[in-house]
Parts: structure tokens; sequence; C-alpha cells
């Protein structure tokens, strides 16, 4: 038998849901279903002032991060979000010997540079030379 129920659905995708509509692999009647209201997250590596309190944030009381290790996280593209963030973190106090998170306990890839920093912080020289473009 029928039964009536409030229902709220709060769902969460890293693909833009219109244009995947538009190449048909998303049905359009379910996304004007669903997007009642959509709320833009933009990823974690965009927001850097972020990163600080979301790390104090999941750190949690009575630990503490050694030399390096904020600009480690800084520096680092963060392709997993705040996820990988969490992670992260969770991994490097299992490792830790203390209660200080030193840069010998965090994973490898964050450790290292990512690409996506450096392509973020240097324009190409291609859009470079259409800022400088003058009309003709």
């Amino acid at each position: 038998r029928e039964r009536r129920d409030k229902v709220r659905l709060i769902a969460a995708t890293n693909r833009n849901l219109a244009d995947e509509v538009q190449a048909g692999r998303f049905r359009e009647d379910l996304y004007y279903r669903v997007n009642v209201l959509s709320i833009l997250l933009p990823p974690l590596r965009q927001r850097p002032g972020d990163l600080q309190l979301l790390v104090e944030h999941f750190l949690g009381s009575g630990w503490r991060l050694g030399p390096s290790v904020m600009d480690a996280f800084e520096r680092y593209c963060w392709p997993g979000n705040v996820r990988q963030l969490v992670n992260a973190l969770e991994r490097a106090k299992i490792l830790s010997d203390d209660t200080v998170i030193r840069l010998e306990d965090l994973p490898t890839d964050i450790k290292a540079t990512c690409p996506v920093i450096a392509k973020l912080h240097q324009p190409s020289l291609e859009a470079s030379a259409r800022t400088l473009a003058l009309p003709s």
C-alpha cells in the first residue's frame, strides 16, 4: 500500500551534471528532480585559507604539527580534497611516535609538490600573450 513520507535527498558529485545531461550521460528528468539547490564547493587546492583551519579541526586536541608539515600541506594539490586530508592526518597519527606529526609520518605523495599547484601560480605563456594582446 502507498505510504507518503517527507524525504530530503542530499547528493554530491565531482561532475558538472548539466554538462553530463548535455552529453547524454545523466537523465535530464532526474537532473531536474534533484537539482533544487546546488552548492558549488571549490576543491581544497583552490581554498588555501581553509587548509590551516581544517588541519587544526581534524588534528584534534593534544596533537601538534612538526616543522615543515604545514608547508608540505600547503604545497600539495589535494586531489582527494578533505577526505584525503583527514586520511593523511589519521595515518600520521598512527605512525607518530608521540603527539607530534612529523614530515616522515606523512604519505610520500604529500611530501612532494604537485604540478597542479605550480600551474595555478604560474600563468602559461599563451595566457600571458592573450592578456597582453592589443585589439586590432
